[in-house]
This record gives structure tokens, sequence and C-alpha cells, in this order.
């Protein structure tokens, strides 16, 4: 029987037939049981009507929901949203020689991104503390954890001198401690809050003061390993 990917592809290639490339990315790949949508990735020669591959990616009988990312051959996208697509994928159509050339636009991590991701969750956590809405500030809370989990990525991607951040070669090629500490990362930043829904419901802000703190200090531990000499 046609699994439900194929099915999505035959009927984006119905839609457009100059696609090249259909890339999926994002949780579904790296955590399937907590992710609540699928992300694809669709690399074409001429982009068509964007609500189009919405409609051809969004099967009637699926139990998720589908969001298409749609991008022009030789179209880069900016390199945050591209690290988070080369973190984990899955080619399900085409050679993946496009989604390749990807890697090479891609300039070196820095520190400075990776204290960026921090500024970017103490700027997202001060939105959750803002918001009236429920929903809102569940959405800007796991948006502040995962923040703190990108900018420990960043920062143990150049300890490692890597550009490409699939967060599970990342844990493997890490040496200890930092390999204890980068799987605690994954397990309460990025799997716990973000995809379990097991965010903290009391005491947010301290339990966030309290991460920030230990990325931060993750952060300055890496950069001065890599300032000794013992860049991995």
């Amino acid at each position: 029987m046609m699994d439900w990917r194929e099915r999505i592809c035959r009927r984006l290639l119905s839609y457009d037939p100059n696609i090249v490339e259909v890339v999926q990315f994002g949780s579904s790949i790296y955590a399937p049981r907590y992710a609540k949508d699928v992300d694809l990735l669709v690399i074409t020669g001429r982009a068509k009507d964007y609500g189009g591959y919405l409609d051809a990616a969004n099967l009637e009988d699926a139990p998720f929901d589908v969001d298409v990312l749609v991008l022009e051959v030789g179209e880069v996208p900016r390199q945050e949203l591209l690290r988070g697509v080369l973190g984990a994928f899955e080619v399900l159509y085409g050679e993946g020689r496009n989604l390749m050339e990807y890697v090479k636009a891609l300039g070196d991590p820095t520190f400075e991104e990776a204290r960026a991701a921090l500024k970017a969750a103490k700027e997202y956590f001060g939105l959750f503390k803002a918001a009236t809405d429920p929903l809102l500030r569940d959405r800007h809370a796991r948006e502040a954890f995962e923040a703190l989990f990108h900018a420990a990525r960043i920062a143990s991607m150049v300890l490692l001198s890597t550009e490409v951040g699939r967060w599970g070669l990342i844990k493997r090629s890490l040496p200890e401690p930092y390999k204890g500490r980068f799987n605690a990362f994954i397990r309460t930043l990025h799997v716990k809050f973000l995809y379990n829904g097991r965010d903290p419901k009391e005491g947010v802000e301290e339990e966030f003061n309290r991460w920030l703190e230990e990325v931060g200090k993750y952060i300055d531990d890496l950069e001065l390993e890599v300032k000794r000499g013992k860049r991995v």
C-alpha cells in the first residue's frame, strides 16, 4: 500500500511537474512520537501559487497537518532556517543534490550566533510574560525554551567544526562532559518542553532562568575550550 509520503509526493508532482526535490525535515524526523505536524521542503524549477502546494500536501484523511516551504532552484533561505532543515531531514523525492548545495551556502557557526539565540530566547520569554491568551503564552514559552536549545546546538557546532546541525550526530560527537550536558538540553529543552507538552505550568520563570544560566555557561565553557585550542 502506498504510504502517506508517497501519496503527498505524487500530489505535489501532479500540481507542479517542475519539482526536483521533496524533503521532509524537522520534528517529524527526529521526534516523530511528539511531532504535531510535518514540515516539507519543496525545491522546484519555477514556483507556482503557494496555496496549491498546501492543498496538495494536506491529505484529506491525514491525522496531521503539513507545512510546506517552497524554494526555487538556486534560491537560498536564511541560515537559521537552513540549519533547521539540515538538522534532521529525509529526501522523499529526488536525489538531494540541491539540498546538499545549501550546505555550501552555510557560513561557519559562531559563538556570537549562539549568544544571539540566547538573546532571542529572552525576548520570546518577554512575550510570554506579556501575553494574556493561554495559547499564545504557551507558544511563546515553547519558543523561548527551543531558542535556548538552538543556542546550545550552535555552540556545540563551533566546537565540533561542523556546519550541519543534526543534534543526534552532535551528541555522539561531543566529548565528555559536554556530551552529557548537551543530552540534558535535548531531553528537557527540546523534547520535554517543546514536543512532549510537559512545559512547566508553575515556576516557569524560575525554570527558564535556570536553563538560561545553564546554556550560557555551556557556551562560555565551549568557547574557552576553543580558545585553548581544543576544538574537536
